[in-house]
């Protein structure tokens, strides 16, 4: 019964303390965003994904990648959740890039408890994505083509080491950008395609079954725009799924040499940050940003900081 009980308040609450759009199904944890400059800029992302974080919202946008890098994530949430990230990215001249990265969202420390209501220990509850992604120019200076796939894992288990979950799976991403101008540019997104994470509870349960939680299939298309005051760039990215989540994004970037202020709304809730860049004595250009995301469903603010380190 306290297994039970445990995997009802997971299942019941996780994906709906991390879903972004789309609550309460399956995946929540890759549709928040990443990375502080598309956050800050209220995912207003699929047209413009620049830098090593650019792949989640449009692979096809690797090939403009001017360097080499490593890339980093860390967020302060609010009820003891995590949401971090690693990875590394490359243009492969003259017409490609790729990058790989790994994604990890969880809680820990969760209070289980038994039919009786007896507190029976902490458990811990962990998701990660694994991302291989490629992007390549098509006609060049107008369309690019991109891709992502992705391994999908959940983890559980208790203190005492007696509660054991696991599931796993597969996913895809497709994305098309095209440059109509040098200053206007169109991209869309095909998201979680066959997405899912399946799970056996055979070490569960006496008649343990198997599970299968299917990830909500979705679009997004959108604009960038970079203004006449070259220091301003503007987006809007329109969302939509399968499950009947719609969804806008807007995003402002004002960027003087060495910094940037941004700002958004993405979809219900303001966003704000900035950023630096500079150069190490080692010939390493480092970047550092930052996001502020308002509280989606009164759960708290989140502050998100990233750092990118480009040869």
């Amino acid at each position: 019964m306290r297994r039970l009980i445990v995997l009802l308040i997971l299942f019941g609450t996780l994906n709906f303390v991390f879903a972004e759009g789309n609550g309460g199904y399956a995946g929540g944890y890759l549709r928040i965003g990443l990375g502080a400059r598309g956050m800050a800029m209220g995912n207003a992302q699929v047209a413009n994904p620049e830098s090593g974080f650019g792949f989640y919202y449009n692979p096809a946008g690797l090939p403009y990648l001017k360097n080499f890098s490593a890339n980093f994530s860390y967020s302060f949430l609010s009820l003891n959740r995590r949401f971090n990230y690693v990875g590394l990215s490359t243009p492969l001249k003259p017409k490609a890039g790729l990058a790989i990265g790994w994604i990890y969202s969880g809680v820990g420390d969760i209070t289980s408890y038994n039919s009786i209501g007896e507190e029976t220990g902490l458990i811990s509850h962990g998701l990660h994505g694994i991302y291989f992604s490629f992007g390549i120019i098509i006609i060049e200076n107008r369309l690019n083509l991109g891709v992502s796939g992705k391994y999908l894992l959940e983890k559980m288990s208790d203190s005492e080491g007696t509660f054991d979950y696991s599931g796993n799976g597969f996913g895809a991403d497709f994305g098309v950008m095209l440059r109509a101008t040098p200053w206007l540019s169109f991209g869309y997104q095909l998201k979680d395609v066959n997405a899912e994470l399946q799970s056996n509870t055979d070490k569960i349960f006496e008649r343990g079954m198997t599970l299968k939680n299917k990830f909500p299939l979705s679009s997004r298309v959108g604009v960038s725009l970079l203004t006449p005051f070259k220091w301003i760039r503007l987006g809007y990215d329109f969302e939509w799924s399968d499950a009947g989540e719609e969804k806008n994004h807007f995003g402002a970037e004002f960027v003087v040499p060495g910094a940037a202020i941004r700002t958004g709304y993405d979809n219900d809730h303001f966003t704000f940050g900035g950023g630096v860049a500079f150069s190490t004595r080692f010939g390493i250009k480092a970047t550092l940003n930052y996001a502020f995301v308002n509280s989606v469903i009164d759960e708290g603010v989140s502050h998100v900081f990233t750092w990118e380190f480009a040869l």
